[in-house]
């Protein structure tokens, strides 16, 4: 399956979208507050034009003065409004002078009845235009600003309380399955967010179970490999072993020290391979302590001598410093990993040749005159029970990378005329 690119799943996250959706929430419920205090405006102006009308009328009621056109323009000016006298009926449309303020045409009209059978209008002026616009009410902007407050605090509360899980999820996705716990998920929620939390629990156990299952599984094909192995290596040293011990009855002095020191080069060598591998198997703490590499050197050459002059193979010293290089680390592992080393270049040339071995202050070489190693070999280097020879167990290599790597040092192989292996001391531990 291919890998989604992550400028195809690049999008607005869901903050923006809460945002956006908390945006037209205030929009629209600020434009319904406006209209409900425009409304209101509207009645407060009704009823006080009410009251104005009917003071007037009162007034007009209780004064001899003539309801003529000119006594109506005299007391719209007082007024700020247009009044006119008119007879039942007069006035068109189903308009009632019952003293209530209707809006008509963007203008308030009110009438109210007089003695002697007549009527008084009063009419706003000036198109219905507000006495006190929305804007300028201390009360809309109260209203305003607390709905605002109460509803940022409230977008605040809901998000956090949905986008903070999600960010927890989302950091403990790349956990799942893996050794380290799932903390802090909102398992106890009762919402969609809790299934979510919940389900990716029980997810985590089940990879987590299922990779301990995988492990068994492969750590027991791996111990059958290993000890299939193992039995190949171990084979043709006990058959030396039992053909020198045959030859020791009625042989000569000088035949029973040879066939007694190759009898111990081959137990060396047997337990050499089931000391590597109860190691890879069963890796220990390291111990560290001071060592000379150049004696180390040496003393691993003595051990694998009488395997070398069996196979006609001579280890020659190149440019050994007389002083000494010292090196803290595992000095037991360093000995079985330049073991490892000088048996792998004595058994590519089983036809005999010459192993050289180099030490300075940066590193030691070991090179050999065998064939060389192949492409595969040196792209699957330190690869475990991986091995090109016939019967090899392929471990060798591999273990010694781990504990060259275990020292923070590095080791490379390169071709030359031969193979050469070369360990570079990169620090001390």
């Amino acid at each position: 399956m291919d890998k989604i690119q992550p400028s195809v799943m690049r999008g607005k996250s869901l903050v923006f979208w809460f945002a956006a959706g908390m945006g037209v929430f205030f929009l629209l419920g600020s434009m319904v507050l406006v209209a409900v205090f425009h409304r209101m405006t509207q009645v407060e102006e009704a009823v006080a034009f009410e009251a104005l009308g009917r003071a007037n009328a009162n007034f007009l009621d209780q004064t001899p003065l003539p309801q003529s056109d000119r006594m109506a323009a005299q007391l719209g000016q007082v007024m700020g409004a247009r009044v006119e006298f008119s007879k039942p009926g007069e006035v068109a449309g189903d308009e009632l002078a019952d003293g209530k303020a209707r809006w008509r045409d963007e203008a308030l009209r009110v009438g109210f009845p007089l003695r002697g059978g007549t009527e008084v209008w009063f009419e706003s002026v000036g198109g219905g235009s507000v006495q006190r616009p929305v804007w300028r009410r201390v009360d809309a902007w109260l209203v305003l600003g607390l709905f605002w407050g109460f509803g940022l605090a409230f977008a605040w509360w809901i998000g956090r309380r949905v986008t903070r899980p999600l960010e927890k999820l989302a950091a403990s996705v790349s956990r799942v399955g893996a050794d380290l716990p799932l903390d802090g998920l909102p398992v106890g929620r009762a919402d969609e967010i809790g299934q979510l939390a919940r389900a990716m629990v029980d997810t985590h156990e089940s990879l987590r179970d299922e990779r301990e299952r995988r492990k068994f599984a492969e750590r027991m094909a791996l111990l059958g490999r290993m000890a299939t192995s193992l039995a190949h290596e171990v084979r043709n040293p006990v058959s030396a072993i039992r053909l020198h011990a045959d030859l020791l009855d009625g042989a000569s002095a000088d035949e029973v020290r040879v066939s007694g020191n190759l009898i111990a080069s081959e137990a060396a060598r047997i337990e050499g391979l089931v000391s590597q591998w109860m190691r890879y198997a069963r890796p220990e703490a390291m111990a560290k302590s001071e060592f000379d590499v150049v004696a180390l050197l040496r003393e691993a050459s003595l051990i694998i001598g009488p395997q070398a002059a069996h196979a006609k193979v001579v280890l020659r010293e190149v440019d050994f410093p007389a002083a000494g290089i010292l090196l803290t680390g595992d000095r037991a592992r360093m000995l079985q990993v330049l073991q490892n080393l000088l048996i792998n270049a004595v058994q590519s040339m089983p036809h005999g040749g010459e192993v050289r071995m180099r030490v300075d202050a940066a590193g030691l070489e070991i090179a050999d005159d065998g064939p060389g190693l192949s492409a595969a070999v040196l792209a699957r280097f330190g690869e475990p029970f991986y091995s090109e020879r016939e019967g090899g167990m392929g471990l060798g290599l591999a273990v010694s990378k781990e504990i060259i790597e275990a020292h923070g040092w590095h080791i490379e192989l390169i071709n030359r005329s031969g193979a050469v292996v070369k360990i570079h001391w990169a620090k001390e531990i």
